[in-house]
């Protein structure tokens, strides 16, 4: 239409546009993040089908959560980082509802409990492994005969002198 207009008539016909209303959320998405980071907390509640946003609670505290939650008995599943406070929330606001972890903390618990495997065995992995003495040297090719050490690398090739 070739109409030309200012970037204030325009945020003012967005802003005057119907906020939709809230649909159902079965699945709910809990987080929490810094306002004013190491004094202020708020929870974010997100639709995880829609991965928009629902609300924004003032607070972190389970009273608050649970207080949600019971005006939203449609919600079904609470996936978080199960803090103690939306735990204590989730149980007390929708019984009903199953509490699950979600991704990004699953692989943090993952790969912590790795770190603490591989730790445990490190005196181990830091040795380097050896050709047995028993070993028959003649199915081995000639470029990998063992070296007067023996010693192998990780890919339990034969190291060079």
């Amino acid at each position: 239409m070739a109409v030309t207009t200012c970037k204030d008539t325009l945020l003012h016909l967005v802003r005057a546009l119907p906020v939709p209303l809230p649909e159902t959320v079965p699945y709910l998405g809990v987080g929490e993040f810094a306002v004013r980071r190491g004094r202020t907390y708020a929870t974010i509640l997100v639709d995880t089908n829609t991965h928009r946003p629902m609300d924004v609670l003032a607070d972190r505290t389970a009273h608050t959560f649970a207080a949600w939650l019971r005006e939203h008995s449609e919600v079904r599943i609470v996936c978080g980082d199960r803090a103690g406070s939306f735990l204590d929330g989730a149980r007390a606001g929708a019984p009903q509802a199953r509490q699950v972890a979600d991704a990004w903390h699953l692989l943090h618990n993952l790969a912590e409990a790795v770190e603490h495997v591989v730790g445990r065995q490190c005196a181990e992995l830091c040795e380097p492994l050896t050709v047995g003495t028993d070993q028959d040297d003649s199915c081995l090719p000639t470029d990998t005969v063992p070296t007067a050490r023996g010693e192998l690398d990780v890919h339990g090739d034969v190291r060079g002198p």
